[in-house]
């Protein structure tokens, strides 16, 4: 009885090893294509990539992120406005399924919060006095879920930046956030090569210019 117990609980740690493995090099393939990407057909393609590997492994949040991720940019990279919504309805959609596997996650309040002026270029009128207090607020959350988060200063340096100097945004008050950034990105060290990693390079793109 305990040599059939063990080859059992040995054949369960095998497979579970082996579906480890296949997710990691899964992502890892969508994760290169995605540091790749650079048009709005290679966003979708990586998308669809996270999709699938997301359907296979329904209790990993990393792939409804990066999906959602790739829609996000899909969006900003479109050029007709009236294009654009649904791109961000389906980074939302990925994003909130991401949700369900983990809520008090940094990384998703972020992507969150940039959804936000993606959706209030699209209509700034209609959408900007709702929309901006909800950016806001998921920045503040991303905050302080993880102080240490980069992205989160990043994010909120750019919105300030783009922000005209009469709401309290221009490069004046948004070059202190950029450099905070800079600080956290040069400590950042992600949990695995498959989880986010983005926003070093815009950051200090950014902050060479100002």
């Amino acid at each position: 009885m305990k040599t059939i117990l063990t080859f059992v609980i040995s054949l369960f740690l095998v497979t579970a090893n082996g579906q480890s493995a296949r997710y990691e090099q899964a992502m890892l393939g969508a994760v290169e294509k995605m540091n790749n990407a650079s048009s709005i057909g290679d966003f979708i393609e990586a998308a669809n990539l996270f999709e699938r590997i997301g359907q296979s492994e329904k209790n990993e949040w990393l792939p409804q992120y990066h999906a959602a991720f790739m829609y996000l940019l899909a969006g900003f990279q479109e050029e007709d406005i009236t294009k654009k919504d649904p791109y961000f309805d389906k980074a939302q959609q990925f994003l909130d399924n991401a949700f369900k596997l983990t809520q008090e996650n940094s990384e998703l309040f972020v992507l969150q919060a940039f959804i936000y002026p993606g959706r209030i270029a699209v209509d700034p009128m209609n959408r900007g006095m709702e929309l901006m207090g909800k950016m806001n607020a998921a920045i503040d959350k991303a905050i302080r879920l993880d102080p240490e988060n980069p992205r989160s200063y990043y994010l909120q340096a750019v919105i300030l930046l783009n922000m005209p100097v009469d709401f309290g945004g221009g490069s004046g008050v948004a070059k202190p956030l950029f450099e905070k950034a800079s600080e956290k990105f040069d400590k950042f060290n992600p949990e695995s090569p498959i989880s986010p990693n983005w926003g070093k390079e815009q950051n200090d793109e950014e902050l060479s210019k100002l």
